[in-house]
């Protein structure tokens, strides 16, 4: 649609889903319990998924549970130096160093500044990731698939 007027856009995709009505069959939850399937309710407000099993279904559910139609920021961080940093070793699971935890705050005086609506912080199993995102003071989530590999 680049280049497209709005009100020609949205009249092609109201016509295409007139088109769409009349082959569409909506799923009974009764007759079709037995299946495997997501339901996805006004652009992703809602969610049900019935009958997922295995890891391709699994990981497409949080696939198309993560998918999102409006733009958004990312921010991407490291932690902050460890104490194993301090003596030259990459990995481990060691805290901050003062300098790392003087890092951590000043990331959280940043994302502060930047007044960031339902911030979700992702962060590792690691010590040192935690003591980071700790800093934010904000709800964070591990994420072991974060952790680092053979460090």
């Amino acid at each position: 649609y680049k280049g497209c007027a709005q009100e020609d856009v949205v009249a092609d995709f109201l016509k295409r889903i007139e088109c769409y009505k009349t082959t569409y069959e909506p799923l009974d939850e009764q007759l079709d319990s037995g299946l495997s399937y997501i339901k996805i309710f006004d652009v992703g407000l809602r969610y049900l998924a019935n009958r997922v099993q295995g890891h391709v279904q699994s990981r497409t559910v949080y696939y198309l549970m993560n998918i999102h139609v409006t733009p958004r920021a990312i921010y991407l961080s490291r932690h902050g130096e460890s104490q194993l940093n301090l003596r030259g070793r990459i990995g481990g699971d060691s805290g901050l160093s003062p300098r790392g935890q003087q890092y951590a705050q000043a990331l959280a005086q940043f994302i502060r500044s930047q007044s960031i609506r339902e911030l979700k912080v992702w962060t590792s199993h690691m010590k040192r990731t935690i003591e980071t995102a700790e800093a934010l003071g904000v709800p964070y989530e591990q994420w072991k698939a974060l952790n680092e590999i053979d460090a």
